[in-house]
């Protein structure tokens, strides 16, 4: 019996010992508080350090006294995003301006072959990003860039993730734009009168068409992608630029602004692919413009809304500055409100966009990728090839 008792008494001391020797709990964590697992190294500083960080950045950014902007965004984002830059740091923003973006990748590699390095930021517009400027190794990395806490936090942004655009995080997206295929003067045309995109090759519209060039990064290019993998297919797209061309005797524009002034004065009665920046202008400015909603649906890109940094900057302070406010709510706020489109941040009102660039209720939206951005450049050499033979009948 004694044997008996001895032995409970050895298996009940047994089962205690590790609950002796079990280290305390920690309390848990609360909401939105990101705890390094024991052992780690921290991936960011203490939240004094960030602050005193962000602080000396300002301090050098102030000294450098300016960001380069090297863009094709429209005049009213730009001016408005220089006031709001000036009136907050006290940093110039300078925006060099070009009409379309191979036009920017023209400049800086040419730059960067005679060892200049004057830009800090490109607003160029996703398909150039990842379709050319990217694989020409023009673009650095945008991750290191990022330090207020507002700005990284993933909750604040559209699907709860930070909107890079690609894999290897060189652009991001700050702009969600439901684009606008087909812009129509209210004049000659009325509103509800365009529900398809073959209406385009109807009989009344022949001689009184637009298309924002398709065979160069751009609009048009887009258009013609979405075509044919979200619509019809390659053949069918194919043969609708052909016949627009051919058919319909569209005139292809490479001047976006001229594309749209000439539907706003009645030269032509519709412009399709128009540049979106441009296209808010004229609205806004109370020209006879409308745009068609398409039965079939259109996309959703960020366009111009997408921005990058060269591997070399002029300023390197002032662009860091300038990333981070523009990533803010207060700096998103005053992107969507210019620009015309609504922010990936989700907590930026849509309030003062004019609906008609805001996804409608049941409307098909198919919304850009990378695979489709890389599928532009293919489109274009398609485009190019149709319109040489159809220019040369």
């Amino acid at each position: 019996m004694k044997s008996f008792w001895r032995l409970i008494a050895v298996s009940i001391l047994a089962s205690l010992l590790p609950l002796a020797c079990k280290q305390p709990q920690e309390p848990a964590p609360t909401p939105g508080e990101v705890r390094t697992p024991a052992g780690a190294l921290s991936t960011s500083p203490p939240r004094a350090d960030r602050a005193q960080d962000w602080e000396r950045t300002v301090a050098e950014a102030k000294k450098e006294g300016r960001v380069t902007i090297y863009n094709i965004l429209g005049q009213e984002p730009r001016i408005a995003i220089s006031q709001a830059f000036m009136a907050k740091f006290g940093i110039e923003a300078e925006f060099a301006s070009f009409s379309r973006a191979v036009e920017v990748m023209a400049k800086v590699q040419a730059e960067n072959r005679a060892g200049l390095f004057l830009a800090d930021l490109f607003f160029v517009g996703t398909s150039t990003n990842i379709a050319s400027m990217k694989p020409a190794g023009l673009l650095g990395a945008m991750e290191p860039l990022l330090m207020l806490p507002e700005v990284t936090d993933p909750r604040t942004w559209t699907g709860g993730k930070f909107p890079f655009v690609d894999k290897d995080k060189q652009v991001i997206a700050i702009s969600a734009v439901t684009r606008r295929n087909i812009v129509h003067n209210t004049d000659f045309i009325k509103k509800g009168e365009i529900t398809s995109y073959k209406d385009m090759l109807k009989p009344q519209y022949k001689g009184r068409i637009s298309l924002n060039d398709p065979t160069i990064s751009g609009s048009g290019a887009a258009f013609l992608a979405f075509l044919a993998l979200r619509v019809w297919n390659l053949d069918e797209a194919s043969e609708f630029l052909t016949r627009l061309v051919r058919q319909q005797e569209a005139v292809i524009q490479r001047d976006q602004r001229q594309q749209v002034e000439w539907i706003a004065r009645g030269r032509l009665a519709i412009g399709l692919a128009p540049h979106p920046e441009t296209l808010v202008e004229f609205v806004g400015a109370g020209a006879p413009l409308n745009v068609a909603t398409m039965k079939e649906g259109t996309y959703g890109i960020a366009g111009t809304g997408a921005f990058s940094v060269p591997d070399k900057f002029a300023h390197p302070n002032a662009a860091k500055v300038f990333v981070n406010w523009l990533l803010t709510r207060e700096g998103q706020t005053v992107f969507a409100r210019s620009y015309g489109s609504p922010s990936m941040r989700i907590d930026v009102s849509a309030e003062g966009i004019d609906p008609m660039f805001l996804q409608q209720p049941e409307e098909k939206v198919f919304f850009d990728d990378e695979e489709m951005i890389l599928f532009r450049a293919r489109v274009q050499d398609i485009a190019k090839e149709i319109i040489d033979n159809a220019m040369r009948r």
